[in-house]
């Protein structure tokens, strides 16, 4: 889990094949540069949460002080909005004014009313000669300064009921607007400044949170080079590139001072008490196979000794060939072992296992070998040998094969003839091809390779080759192209494939050659054989260009020496 495209080196690994406990360290990489690239972090770590927390304060400051500019603007408004209250109410400042310019009118009316009483009284008493003219000169200028204050107090009424009025009016309900609109401005101005701050703020938060991502990550990292087992298990390097080779030279990938890349896996630990066999099934065979069949498994390390299990899981879709067998397609198989713990922990992981999976059981058959049947027209026939020797012709009905024997049903009509089938006891001639040519010539003479009305069809599928038993711990025997191995087991793959485990087909080669030999000339040329076989006109050795009988059998002879010695085919 160690990210770096260069990789990263093992220091210290567990030997392969020690057992360990759950959360034992088993790997410990290189973690060198990751402490390095560490401490750079942690001090931009450190250096973006200062800047948040600077970012964090002046958000708080620029928050009070919006607060108190709001208010303050608030309040203003609020006293302009009283002060025009208090000028325009019944009771308010223009009313009292008024009420006093309009008493001051009266009493200066008054005022001259008694001054200009007393002036005419002052003019009757000098008539009389009761008063002098000082007297009366002062009672006339009382006269006068009554007239000019009655004149004043009406003036001021009004001045403040024409001018002064409005005037304040207009400067108290201006004074409203410029207030409404100071707050407005107010918080406005306080919404920039929260929205610039809270940005900031933001933006050093983000910013310390991928600073301090990084330096979790890092620390994750650095954790994930000490690699500890998750549970018991038995130490086992993966060694194995896909595909299924190993390093160029069998070079081992895991050892102390390698270097391995992100996602590279290092050590299976497989649970020796639950273990499983992984089969290859040839397509041929995989459409017997389903979840739940019992499966018998022998191990090459313990021969003679039997294992039991179960399909557990099949492969869906066949897995990639392998040069140079590039057309060949099998199918993952996962066999769970089902015997007691004791008897599954003696085994270890990787060994060579041979499998075979029980598809159907037939109970009281009748079967002969494979070798004995002739197909021709869709019709199946055998030759039996009767007490004096003579070999007749039976047709026969074939159900259900195994590895190397047909079953046998009963005769029945088929068609305008009858199918006499097979008794138990009689004997029966195998590979008839090659033991009696002549009546199977015969046969072919009379019976049409196509049945009537089925112009397109097709010969049966080739019997399986013989069985060659390799030697134990020797790679399995590959089988021809496009039949598969023993029931159950990894099927057989093109001529010489050897494989562990792969079994290899069963039969007999006569039978094969001239199953091959399409036109019973004696001879198989390049436009009988398929195209995975086309190997097989190297064993032409008279360059004749085809491949009689005696250059084949000597040709598969060598073959199942070489297969016995863990070689190759000739003409793989």
């Amino acid at each position: 889990m160690v990210e770096g495209e260069s990789g990263t080196g093992i220091l210290k690994i567990v030997d392969e094949g020690a057992r360990v406990t759950g959360g034992q360290v088993l790997v410990e990489l290189d973690a060198s540069r990751l402490r390095n690239d560490m401490t750079t972090q942690q001090i931009k770590v450190e250096e973006s949460s200062a800047s948040r927390t600077q970012a964090e304060e002046e958000l708080k400051i620029q928050k009070s002080q919006n607060e108190s500019d709001i208010a303050d603007a608030e309040l203003k408004l609020e006293i302009a909005k009283l002060d025009l209250e208090k000028y325009e109410d019944e009771r308010g400042e223009y009313k009292q004014k008024e009420n006093e310019f309009k008493g001051n009118v009266q009493i200066a009316q008054e005022d001259l009313t008694r001054a200009v009483e007393k002036l005419r009284y002052q003019e009757r008493m000098i008539a009389k000669g009761y008063a002098t003219q000082t007297e009366l000169d002062a009672d006339r200028i009382s006269e006068k300064k009554a007239r000019l204050a009655l004149a004043s107090a009406e003036e001021k009424l009004h001045v403040l009921d024409t001018f002064e009025k409005k005037r304040q009016l207009a400067e108290l309900r201006a004074n409203v607007k410029d207030f409404e609109r100071e707050l407005t401005r107010v918080k406005q101005k306080a919404a920039n400044a929260m929205v610039q701050k809270q940005a900031d703020f933001k933006a050093k938060d983000l910013t310390y949170t991928v600073e301090k991502e990084k330096y979790d990550k890092l620390q994750r990292q650095i954790d994930a080079c000490i690699i500890k087992a998750p549970r018991d298990g038995l130490v086992v390097y993966a060694n194995t590139r896909s595909g299924g080779f190993r390093g160029s030279g069998n070079e081992p990938l895991i050892y102390e001072g390698a270097k391995v890349k992100e996602r590279q896996a290092i050590i299976n630990l497989p649970d020796i008490t639950k273990m499983q066999v992984d089969a290859r099934i040839h397509e041929s065979k995989i459409s017997q196979v389903r979840d739940g069949l019992p499966v018998t498994v022998r191990v090459d390390a313990k021969p003679g000794t039997q294992f039991t299990g179960v399909v557990e899981a099949v492969g869906t879709v066949p897995m990639s060939a392998n040069w140079p067998n590039m057309n060949l397609k099998e199918y993952q198989c996962t066999i769970r072992l089902t015997d007691t713990v004791e008897r599954v922990s003696e085994l270890k992981p990787g060994l060579t296992a041979e499998v075979e999976i029980i598809v159907a059981r037939l109970e009281d058959v009748l079967q002969a070998p494979v070798q004995s049947f002739i197909e021709r027209g869709g019709r199946q026939f055998a030759f039996v040998q009767t007490a004096d020797g003579k070999v007749h012709r039976r047709e026969v009905r074939l159900g259900r094969s195994s590895e190397d024997k047909s079953e046998i049903k009963e005769g029945a009509k088929d068609g305008d003839h009858e199918i006499e089938g097979l008794k138990e006891g009689e004997k029966i001639v195998q590979t008839p091809r090659t033991l009696i040519p002549k009546e199977v010539q015969q046969l072919e003479e009379e019976v049409p390779a196509v049945a009537p009305g089925n112009a397109d069809a097709t010969k049966a599928p080739l019997p399986p080759m013989p069985a060659v038993k390799p030697p134990a711990g020797s790679p399995g025997a590959g089988g021809p192209p496009g039949a598969g191995g023993p029931a159950g087991g990894e099927a057989g793959g093109p001529p010489g494939r050897g494989r562990p485990g792969a079994g290899g087909q069963r039969g007999d080669p006569s039978a094969f050659f001239a199953n091959l030999d399409k036109n019973s000339d004696g001879k198989l040329t390049e436009d009988e054989l398929p195209d995975q076989m086309k190997g097989f006109l190297k064993m032409d050795t008279n360059g004749d260009k085809g491949v009689d009988k005696e250059e084949f059998m000597k040709g598969m002879e060598e073959r199942m020496k070489q297969m016995q010695n863990g070689g190759g085919a000739p003409g793989a």
